[in-house]
């Protein structure tokens, strides 16, 4: 099984796109992480806290786990927030990270040689809209200590 990096180094790169098959194969893997391993806390997990470089994070959302697959947030609105976080590359830290209260989300729902709609865009708001731009951040390389530089409490 694999583990959760905690090396700065490994998680300050911007992920790269995947086929949506493979996609769907590396978030059973992060699921099989947060599911049968320690942490029982966790709300979300990136390809690139299990050594991956991929645009895949599963969220708990609504307490259900969701994949998304080459995610981007599209459209930020409502009033900025300073949320306290922790993460599961950071065991025992947080920081303050300015977020959004209200985010839309368009990522891939199918494969390309499907007849179906193959991007969906969804609107989340509140813990939901901080879990994925949490996750969305570890996709870009960007993590809770170095998110908001000039505001960084680390505790």
């Amino acid at each position: 099984m694999n583990k959760i990096t905690t090396d700065r180094n490994k998680l300050e790169f911007e992920c790269d796109l995947i086929y949506y098959t493979d996609g769907l194969k590396i978030a059973n893997k992060l699921k099989q992480v947060v599911l049968f391993g320690k942490h029982k806390n966790c709300v979300g997990l990136a390809h690139n806290q299990i050594g991956g470089d991929k645009k895949v994070f599963i969220a708990k959302i609504n307490n259900n786990w969701r994949t998304f697959i080459n995610p981007k947030i599209t459209f930020f609105e409502g009033k900025k927030f300073e949320h306290e976080e922790s993460c599961m590359s950071f065991p025992n830290k947080s920081n303050k990270v300015i977020r959004w209260n209200k985010i839309e989300l368009t990522h891939q729902i199918n494969a390309r040689n499907n007849n179906n709609d193959m991007w969906k865009k969804e609107l989340f708001f509140g813990f939901n809209a901080v879990i994925i731009q949490h996750e969305i951040d570890h996709l870009n390389g960007i993590h809770i200590f170095n998110k908001n530089e000039d505001n960084n409490n680390e505790k």
